[in-house]
């Protein structure tokens, strides 16, 4: 089965540099924008599914995304949520630099073993995804062929690294844009694996 992990549209607290974490910040009109320019480049994988992460951002990106591909079926799983950042949200770099500056040079160089003052560690966030893969919500349905997952830059960043069977220590080195898909074949026997780019449609963002 194909699985596209989507990162949710931009928000303002993505364009003022953030980090938003858990806090509920909704998509704004340009970030509407870019969710329809997200749906344009999904149309013909026929997809079966849209799940999303509870934060609004996500929820609204999916509404967007399942409606302009048709009233494609809408789930929201409470795995797909953003890795918790703690004290940071709502935060810049800058911000975090002034009042945890230890603790932000710790993430910077060993983000494997971070945790977010007031938040959680990847290893927490990995445990979540990979409850999620092996228990989907689309396991007791009948065929689905493809099932399109909004979600936030940590979990897809971690769901590359199970699919690549890479280490947390590498969890930086992923880049995920908003707005950007990555592809993925899943199955229940063998997980997650990483689709080729030449595998991939031309027009995938």
């Amino acid at each position: 089965m194909r699985l596209l992990f989507v990162r949710h549209a931009p928000t303002v607290w993505n364009r003022e540099g953030r980090y938003q974490g858990r806090t509920d910040v909704p998509i704004d009109e340009p970030g509407v924008c870019e969710a329809l320019r997200i749906a344009d480049r999904l149309r013909g994988l026929e997809v079966d599914l849209v799940v999303t992460s509870p934060l609004r951002r996500a929820i609204d990106t999916a509404e967007v995304i399942a409606t302009a591909l048709g009233g494609v079926r809408r789930l929201v799983d409470d795995r797909l949520v953003e890795v918790a950042f703690g004290h940071w949200e709502g935060l810049t770099q800058e911000e975090v630099r002034a009042r945890w500056p230890s603790a932000l040079r710790a993430w910077k160089r060993t983000p494997q073993s971070t945790r977010f003052p007031g938040g959680e560690t990847l290893g927490e966030a990995q445990e979540r995804l990979r409850d999620f893969l092996r228990s989907p919500p689309w396991g007791s349905e009948g065929l689905v062929r493809c099932v399109v997952a909004i979600s936030h830059a940590g979990p897809i960043r971690l769901a590359r690294l199970l699919a690549e069977r890479r280490p947390l220590a590498h969890f930086r080195t992923v880049p995920v844009a908003t707005g950007v898909a990555q592809d993925f074949r899943w199955s229940a026997g063998e997980g997650l694996a990483p689709i080729p780019p030449s595998h991939s449609p031309q027009d995938l963002p």
